[in-house]
């Protein structure tokens, strides 16, 4: 994320496990007990992806993107 921040791309987390919930601790979900979601929720990134992202815009994240795992 902080290197993608500095090519001015932004990215989020994707989403929180269930189990990370403070609702659903209290129900006594654990993370350890879905070991898949933990993994994907440490690995995963939200980047840019709206309507009128222009072409220039999709490959300038495209590139950065490259940069960044490349």
């Amino acid at each position: 994320m902080r290197k993608l921040e500095g090519y001015g791309v932004g990215s989020q987390v994707h989403y929180i496990p269930v189990p990370l919930h403070p609702y659903y601790r209290k129900l006594g979900y654990r993370s350890e007990n879905y070991s898949n979601a933990q993994i994907f929720y440490e690995e995963a990134l939200s980047i840019p992806l709206f309507f009128d992202l222009s072409d220039d815009q999709q490959n300038y994240v495209i590139q950065a993107i490259k940069e960044v795992v490349g």
